[in-house]
């Protein structure tokens, strides 16, 4: 069986929170997905990236959808990646093992993924990838954010939940007002 990468697990896990999977829990979810990486089926992951679902998780709050949600955090990575010093990035990426996987059209493309092995073939338009893929300026993250069909104005509602979640994993006060700043809040 093809490995599923930890975006794709973290999404999974953040699907089976909604609604929809209300008959299974996060550990019954957690423990499917060490089994299909290969782990002990206890719930402990060895992945890293695991760590960064609990950020979409916060952002299911908004009551978006996961696509909107991962294009949304991904189209603000995408932006911050290309706002902040490299040494910057690099302390971001340090902090929220995993973090990077969510920048740009790579959740959605994780997302997908994950649609297929859920039987899902509708997903998100080739413009809403392309318009995550590489956010230069908060110009392109509202017409990314539009893209994911959502008002531009939901850019200052993530924001203060990804600032939060990432205070929380340890990024420093400097670097999150210098995020901040990127996104225009």
């Amino acid at each position: 069986m093809k490995k599923l990468s930890g975006v794709a697990l973290a999404t999974l896990m953040t699907v089976a929170a909604s609604p929809v999977f209300a008959g299974f829990s996060m550990s019954d979810v957690a423990g499917i997905a060490a089994q299909v990486q290969g782990g002990n089926g206890n719930g402990a992951s060895t992945d890293k990236s695991l760590q960064a679902a609990g950020l979409l998780g916060e952002l299911s709050k908004l009551d978006v959808k996961p696509e909107q949600a991962a294009g949304g955090v991904g189209a603000m990575l995408s932006l911050a990646k290309n706002q902040l010093t490299g040494s910057d990035y690099s302390e971001l990426t340090k902090e929220v093992p995993g973090i990077n996987k969510l920048s740009g059209a790579g959740a959605l493309g994780q997302l997908s993924q994950l649609g297929g092995l859920l039987g899902k073939t509708d997903g998100v338009s080739s413009a809403a990838t392309s318009a995550v893929s590489n956010v230069s300026n908060t110009a392109e993250l509202d017409a990314a954010f539009k893209a994911l069909g959502m008002d531009s104005g939901m850019v200052g509602q993530f924001a203060p939940i990804i600032l939060k979640y990432l205070g929380g994993e340890g990024v420093g006060t400097s670097l999150l007002g210098k995020l901040g700043s990127a996104w225009g809040v």
